[in-house]
């Protein structure tokens, strides 16, 4: 999926009063592991990329994200995390990367289940689209599993293009 982000509005949705939305920092790294790992348990996506399913294995996602340029080069400037500001603890997060000189790709986007529904996937987006617009970025990209159809809706409402679809295959051996 691809938004132009022309079209991405000026003004960010309102922020949730328990989280604030910071850019992201290498003090992130095991935190973000964590994250993922809660967010994805028993979701379509675990099904497809087993480094979801563990601590270890998103570590291991995390870094071939981070240090090697797999999605694009990662992109500290447009990306950001959700932080509950009494605990201090990370509830979701959006990963960037450069894919062409104007191009960013969202590598990572998730929230933790309970803090689902609170606007935080919009506000990660709006961050993470605001700051690559700022930096004379035309277009933001991401895949999307075509089952997860509370994404796909997010993404739509947000002004997001289908632009190809294409069939993910799981090992199962």
């Amino acid at each position: 999926m691809v938004l132009p982000l022309s079209d991405v509005p000026k003004t960010p949705p309102l922020m949730d009063a328990e989280v604030e939305i910071r850019r992201w920092t290498e003090h992130d790294y095991q935190p973000a592991a964590a994250l993922i790992t809660s967010a994805y348990r028993g979701h379509v996506d675990s099904e497809i990329n087993d480094q979801y399913r563990t601590l270890s294995g998103s570590l291991r996602f995390l870094n071939n994200i981070v240090r090697f340029p797999g999605c694009g080069t990662f992109d500290p400037e447009g990306s950001f995390v959700a932080v509950h500001k009494r605990a201090r603890s990370l509830v979701g997060l959006i990963l960037c990367s450069r894919v062409r000189h104007d191009v960013g790709h969202v590598t990572q986007v998730c929230v933790l289940p309970e803090y689902r529904s609170r606007g935080l996937g919009e506000l990660l987006i709006a961050a993470s689209a605001g700051n690559l617009r700022q930096r004379n970025f035309s277009l933001l990209s991401l895949t999307v599993t075509q089952a997860n159809v509370r994404a796909v809706t997010l993404y739509q409402r947000l002004g997001f293009d289908i632009k190809r679809v294409f069939d993910a295959f799981v090992w199962e051996g």
